[in-house]
């Protein structure tokens, strides 16, 4: 399917969503041309999407691809944080069918605003999660080698502050029903693929791998399921 979105224009014509002083956008354009449905990928814990940089290395090369960043905003629940990331989103996909794909809390809120975009009416092709339970969101070890050298060195405290809100949220969320195919890749000592049935109206294809951090092993693995 053709998608009629323009998503050739650079990362300054992009809406100028922020978070506080760190000026990251809420939506990074990571491959911003092609014509396939666009995917969106929601952050991790710790709020940024740099660590999806690789996965864009095995997704075909005709279909654009988006990280969904934190914003300064901190709302009180996570759906309530998944409906501000679904107007961002739409901010820049105005028209036709997408996929959502998150890592860990990112699937966790991946599902979430998966499940405000369909109460819109907006079609969610596919929702990929990795290494995601819905109802066991485990504690992310050692966020600061996770940050990389991307970062301003002296945002450490504030990307740190988000990561323990949104830890908190996703201790407090219930996931609502996701009414579609889903793709979950687990590793093998942390599978939460079969809870995610019941948060799932639709198909959910599972897939265990070694190490479900590994993009390199998930990324293919991800790519046919678009």
């Amino acid at each position: 399917m053709t998608v009629v979105n323009d998503y050739s224009k650079p990362a300054t014509e992009l809406p100028d969503h922020t978070i506080t002083a760190y000026a990251a956008p809420a939506i990074v354009p990571i491959r911003a041309t092609g014509t396939q449905a666009p995917v969106f990928c929601i952050h991790p814990l710790e709020g940024l999407t740099s660590c999806y940089a690789e996965l864009v290395e095995y997704i075909d090369d005709d279909r654009p691809v988006f990280g969904v960043q934190a914003i300064g905003e901190r709302p009180a629940s996570l759906t309530a944080l998944a409906a501000r990331y679904a107007d961002h989103i739409l901010d820049v996909h105005t028209d036709g069918p997408l996929h959502l794909l998150g890592t860990s809390f990112g699937g966790l809120l991946a599902h979430a605003v998966a499940v405000e975009l369909q109460a819109r009416g907006v079609a969610v092709d596919s929702l990929v999660l990795v290494d995601s339970d819905p109802l066991a969101h485990r504690p992310q070890p050692d966020l600061l080698s996770r940050m990389g050298d991307v970062i301003d060195r002296s945002r450490v405290e504030e990307l740190l502050a988000v990561a323990a809100h949104n830890e908190k949220l996703a201790s407090r969320h219930f996931p609502g029903v996701f009414v579609g195919k889903a793709f979950v890749v687990s590793g093998v000592e942390s599978d939460g693929g079969p809870a995610w049935h019941a948060f799932v109206n639709g198909t959910v294809a599972k897939y265990l791998v070694p190490d479900a951090s590994a993009f390199g092993l998930v990324g293919p693995l991800v790519n046919r399921f678009f």
